[in-house]
This record gives structure tokens, sequence and C-alpha cells, in this order.
């Protein structure tokens, strides 16, 4: 008895070597920190120019898209804010910086009296600690998303100015376009996926270069 014991023993072991072994597999993204910051929020609403739903609204949705994506990626994910609640620039900075982010996005929309507009626009605070992470992620919203390309631009906001890590604020498409309205409330999240998606393919894109992403510090 013992000796048949052993012999299947020794089977298993062979068995077991010779499986193929399954690995998680590493993404450009995987171990690093990644802030999500979801604009307005309580009682700062954002745009109202579309009747069913705020920006507030529409953001956190996004983002909380994206977090899912990131994090089947294994991304450290931090979200200076995960409900309707209002969050000042300090509080957002503040949250980003003790996590120690390497990279920080603020989801927006946006929006104009006008209906009929639409595009996407990326914004950086420094130069050289953000504009290049900017037009990275915007260059992905410019070509995924089916609207106009806005361009990348210099704009002063107090998150991106003093957060450690490179950063931007991409206003995503206008909310206050009448097909951009109907896309992001009519319940299926496929728009807020959509963009998501190309937000989560640009940190992709900027993790994936071969040389290494700026550590957090002090960069002008």
């Amino acid at each position: 008895m013992l000796k048949r014991t052993s012999i299947f023993v020794l089977f298993l072991f062979a068995l077991f070597a010779f499986l193929p072994q399954t690995t998680l597999a590493v993404s450009p993204v995987t171990g690093h920190k990644i802030v999500i910051d979801p604009g307005h929020g309580g009682t700062d609403l954002g745009s109202t120019a579309c009747p069913t739903l705020t920006e507030a609204d529409a953001n956190l949705q996004i983002a909380n898209k994206l977090k899912t994506l990131l994090e089947t990626d294994r991304a450290i994910v931090g979200m200076t804010r995960t409900d309707d609640s209002y969050k000042s620039n300090n509080d957002r900075y503040t949250f980003a910086n003790n996590f120690g982010g390497e990279a920080l996005v603020s989801v927006h929309l946006n929006g104009s009296i006008d209906h009929s507009k639409n595009g996407t626009l990326g914004l950086y605070g420094k130069l050289n600690k953000d504009k290049a992470f900017a037009e990275r992620i915007h260059a992905r919203l410019a070509t995924e998303l089916g609207v106009s390309d806005l361009g990348v631009t210099n704009f002063a906001s107090g998150v991106l100015l003093k957060v450690n890590m490179p950063a931007t604020i991409q206003e995503t498409v206008f909310i206050s376009n009448t097909t951009e309205c109907t896309l992001l409330s009519n319940s299926t999240g496929t728009r807020q996926q959509e963009i998501a998606q190309s937000l989560y393919n640009g940190l992709i894109d900027w993790f994936a270069q071969p040389t290494p992403t700026p550590k957090p510090g002090k960069n002008k």
C-alpha cells in the first residue's frame, strides 16, 4: 500500500511539473499609483446644460469606470472623491500628494450655451511637469471619441499647480452638446465607458514609455 501511495505522489508531482504555469499579465500601469479626480461634486454641479444629468455626476461615473479599468490591471488608484460630496482644490491636491500619486487625471466635461458645439480639450498647469503628460492623455481622446480636437493649453488650476506629480484636466466632451447629453444620460453608461477607455489608453501610453516617467516631486 505504501509503495502504491509513493507512486501516486510521484505521478502527481510529475503532472503538476509539466502543467503550464499561469501568471498574471503585467500592464504598463501595474503597481503604479494613479490619482483620479472627478471634477466638481456636492453643491458644485459643474455644467448644468444637460437637463437630465449634471457634469458632477457624469464626471464621477466616468471616473469610476476608469478606476475599474486601472484596477483590473492592478494599478493602485486613489480617488479625490467617491461620492457626491464637495471637495475644495485644497482637498484634492492634498489628497493626491499624501497618496503619493505618480500621475493625476482630473475628469471633466465642457459646457457651452451653443448646444451644437463639441470637442475635446486638454489642460496642463506647469510646462515641464504637466504638458507632455497632458498631451499624451489628450491624444487618445482626440483620436478615439469622434469629436473635434480642441488641442492642449495651459490653465492655472490650483489642483494642477499644487500636485507634485504630472497632472492634467481633460475636458473630455461637451455635456451641453445635444448628442452628448443624450448619450451620457441614456442610462447605458456606454459613452462614459468610451471616455474612460480613452483616458485609460492614454495612461497606458504614458507608463509604457521606454524612459522613466517623472517621479513625484516639486517640478516646475
